[in-house]
C-alpha cells in the first residue's frame, strides 16, 4: 500500500471518528420554529415552517465494497474478485421544496478493494488507491426527519495494476448510481445508509511486454455521518 494511500485513509478515518464524538452528544430535538411577523398584531407569534434540509453539509462514511475486474490479454482471460473496506469524505448542498429534497454532492476517498491471481508462475493483481464522484441527489421525505433518495453522476477511480513483475497506476473514468436513506438526528446532524454501484471503463495496461485489459466495477454499502451548517 502506498504512503499516499495510507495518508488518505488515515485522514478520512480520523475525520470520521472526530465527527462521531459530537454527534453522540448532540441534542436529539427537532429544528426550532422561529416566530414570523408580517407587520400585523395577529401574525406576530404565528410559527414559521422551516425548510430544515436546505443548506450546506460536510461528512464522512465507512463501508464495504466488492466487485469484479475482467482481465484479458497476455496473462490470460479470467476475473479478479475484489473486496474490502472503503472510506470517503463528502460535501454537498440540499434544497428542500416541500417534501422533495434535491441536491449536489461530491466525495473523495480510498479503499482496500483488491485481489490477486497467479498465472504461469507470475501474479496479476488489482488494488484501489483512490476514488471520487460528483453526483446529483433527489429524494422525498417520508417524515420531516427521514429522507429516501436516489443518486447518480460521474466517477473516477485510481488503481494499481500488477503483472509480469511491473506495477502501473491508472485512473479510470465512469459513473455511479445508487440509493439511500438519511435520518435527521438533530438540527445539525444526519445519519445515512446508502448503496452505490460504480461502473468504470476498460483500460489496457502494458506490463513490460505483456498487455492486459482490465474492466473493473464494484458495489459499496456504507454508513455516513454529516454536519449541516
Amino acid at each position: 500500500m502506498s504512503t499516499t494511500k495510507r495518508a488518505i485513509g488515515a485522514g478520512i478515518l480520523a475525520a470520521f471518528a472526530a465527527a462521531s464524538l459530537p454527534a453522540a452528544a448532540a441534542d436529539l430535538g427537532g429544528a426550532p420554529n422561529y416566530p414570523r411577523w408580517d407587520g400585523t398584531e395577529r401574525d406576530r407569534y404565528r410559527p414559521m415552517r422551516l425548510e430544515r434540509w436546505t443548506g450546506l453539509y460536510l461528512g464522512g462514511s465507512l463501508g464495504y465494497g466488492m466487485g469484479t475486474a475482467d482481465v484479458t490479454g497476455g496473462s490470460g482471460m479470467f476475473d479478479l474478485d475484489t473486496d474490502g473496506t472503503v472510506a470517503t469524505l463528502f460535501a454537498g448542498y440540499n434544497w428542500q421544496v416541500g417534501s422533495a429534497v434535491l441536491g449536489l454532492e461530491a466525495d473523495i476517498g480510498t479503499g482496500w478493494i483488491d485481489d490477486a491471481r497467479g498465472f504461469g508462475g507470475g501474479l496479476v493483481s488489482q488494488e484501489l488507491n483512490a476514488m471520487g464522484s460528483l453526483r446529483a441527489r433527489a429524494g422525498f421525505l417520508v417524515s420531516p426527519a427521514f429522507l429516501v433518495y436516489g443518486t447518480a453522476g460521474l466517477a473516477f477511480a485510481d488503481f494499481d495494476f500488477h503483472a509480469n513483475g511491473i506495477t502501473k497506476s491508472e485512473t479510470l473514468l465512469g459513473y455511479q448510481v445508487g440509493a439511500g436513506t438519511e435520518l435527521m438526528m438533530s438540527q445539525n446532524w444526519t445519519l445515512r445508509m446508502e448503496y452505490i454501484y460504480t461502473g468504470l471503463g476498460a483500460e489496457t495496461v502494458n506490463h513490460g511486454g505483456i498487455a492486459n485489459t482490465y474492466d473493473p466495477d464494484f458495489h459499496t454499502v456504507r454508513a455516513g455521518l454529516s454536519y449541516k451548517f
